[in-house]
């Protein structure tokens, strides 16, 4: 249905062109040969026609097309706001009607005309000739614009082009949980490259500009899946490294209950046994499926790529079975006992040692920024108050307790999230295995992800109703976990995340609040961390 949408949208626009190419005394059959068309375009609006080059340039070209179609409404004598925002947002429908309308005649190349009056105008300034400013305005065959149009479309061309380079260059983010502690922290504010791992084609183009999937204010939606593309990245696939620190959208976001904590969402309760049809009575309103574009950001770092083996062994991990490169700053949690008579000052070591306290009932997660866990933990050991400090970990073998993790399968994967694995990547092109006991590790992948119907039937798997043992991946996919380590709702709580998911790679922090707070207690700006790299390595 999309692809016959964007098929009719240029065949529209090319049918007007042929009747308006006409008018402009160029043959009618130019209009219908690709590249070409674009060409004689240029021409008679009297734009150079290499500028039709620049239309085949991703996010350039969406600006040079919208300035293009402006100056053919203008070519043929239209000049309002409207007859202009019917050329952009419709030119299927209106350049036809132009182009075979009787009324609507060729009167010369815009572009031209508009260029050449502007330097007559600046010639005339110039020489503070008052007589030719007077004829010019007089024999000006564009009408004056007012000033409310005037601000009304310099806002409109604002707005669409801080959404344009958002959707596909650069986005502000914010961190609004710890589980990247200590690399990086709540209110740390970032920059995230979105050209990194190739510029991602929207895959829900009609959105309402600069928000992402919901209206402030309103809390609806703010896209419509009335048009949707299939996943394209320029550049081909991304090329994610282990180890960077990786913006994707959260693969169990495409059903959602609005309004409730993450551990009571819609995927969660599904975990812990909730029936679904009870789920989706009592939320039904609250209920919400998006599109892979359109599910919420999340930040880890990708540990593990396509064909990598990963495993959690005590606390550490390893990836193709040896341990994993250290990164600095990531943390793990401590019980803490203090001596006798004696009292913590939380707020200093905090402030001095970058320990995260968890609300200090006893447990905290040892990090700092600059340094290993293990040297942060021992500066906390060796403080005067201290009377031990022990990493807190979970047996191998024991599930974790008030949890599914995944692949929900707790009597064939009892993991947590200290010994957790083995268990591989997998990787485009190759194909796996499939049984009984290791479907739950693909189920995601082959029915959520790639799109196909899969069932289990008295032991056997039905693959869009064919029995099979295997399946060929069509993607690659990643494996993503957070620095802080204990505190973390990561891959071993959700799976694989699809490189379709990925969107940007992290830059700089430009912004840092404490408590995600300008003022008030306990807020205000972490000055040490501005301009401080996103990597964590």
């Amino acid at each position: 249905m999309t692809l016959f949408i964007v098929i009719a949208a240029y065949v529209g626009l090319h049918i007007g062109l042929y009747g308006m190419f006409q008018k402009a005394g160029e043959d009618g059959w130019k209009a219908l040969i690709p590249v070409y068309s674009e060409a004689i375009w240029c021409k008679i609006i009297g734009r150079p026609m290499w500028w039709s080059i620049l239309l085949w340039i991703p996010v350039v070209g969406f600006f040079i097309g919208v300035g293009m179609l402006i100056d053919l409404a203008r070519s043929f004598n239209k000049h309002s706001f409207g007859e202009h925002a019917l050329a952009v947002i419709f030119p299927f429908v209106y350049m036809p009607m132009l182009g075979f309308s009787k009324e609507a005649t060729y009167t010369g190349a815009a572009w031209a005309k508009m260029n050449g009056l502007k330097k007559q105008y600046k010639v005339a300034i110039k020489n503070k000739d008052k007589a030719s400013l007077r004829r010019l305005d007089k024999e000006n065959p564009f009408p004056k614009k007012s000033v409310a149009r005037e601000w009304s479309e310099s806002i409109i061309f604002a707005v669409f082009a801080a959404h344009f380079i958002r959707m596909f260059l650069i986005e502000a983010y914010t961190i609004p949980t710890p589980s990247m502690e200590g690399s990086l922290l709540v209110g740390d504010f970032l920059f995230v490259s979105k050209v990194h791992y190739g510029m991602r084609a929207p895959m829900t183009p009609l959105s309402f500009p600069l928000v992402h999937n919901t209206l402030p204010l309103l809390s609806a939606e703010s896209y419509t899946k009335a048009l949707q593309w299939k996943y394209r990245r320029l550049g081909g696939e991304p090329s994610v490294k282990r180890n960077d620190p990786v913006v994707f959208n959260y693969p169990e976001g495409d059903t959602v209950i609005k309004g409730v904590p993450y551990h009571n969402d819609y995927h969660n309760l599904i975990k812990r046994g909730h029936d679904r049809n009870q789920i989706l009575q009592r939320h039904q309103s609250q209920i919400v499926t998006r599109p892979v574009d359109k599910r919420d950001h999340y930040i880890k770092r990708c540990v593990g790529i396509p064909g990598d083996e990963i495993q959690v062994k005590q606390g550490l991990l390893y990836v193709n079975g040896a341990e994993a490169q250290h990164i600095t700053g990531v943390q793990y949690q401590h019980k803490l006992t203090v001596k006798a008579g004696s009292q913590l000052d939380v707020a200093y070591i905090m402030e001095n040692y970058a320990v995260s306290f968890n609300n200090y009932n006893g447990m905290i997660d040892a990090a700092n920024p600059s340094m290993s866990p293990e040297v942060a933990a021992q500066i906390v050991k060796d403080l005067p108050a201290v009377e031990s400090l022990e990493r807190v970990l979970s047996p191998p073998g024991q599930a974790e307790a008030g949890t599914r993790l995944f692949p929900y399968n707790n009597r064939l994967y009892p993991w947590n999230n200290d010994n957790y694995g083995p268990i591989r990547i997998p990787k485009k092109g190759e194909t796996i295995q499939l049984s009984m006991n290791n479907i739950d590790l693909y189920r995601r992948i082959i029915a959520a992800y790639e799109g196909n119907k899969l069932e289990t039937k008295n032991g056997q798997i039905f693959i869009n109703d064919k029995e099979t043992n295997e399946y060929t991946l069509k993607m690659n996919y990643y494996w993503m976990m957070g620095d802080n380590r204990n505190n973390s709702a990561d891959s071993r709580s959700w799976g694989f995340v699809p490189e379709d998911h990925i969107v940007g790679k992290p830059l700089f922090v430009w912004l840092s609040l404490r408590n995600g707070s300008m003022f008030g207690e306990g807020g205000g700006v972490r000055w040490d961390r501005l301009f401080m790299g996103a990597s964590g390595q």
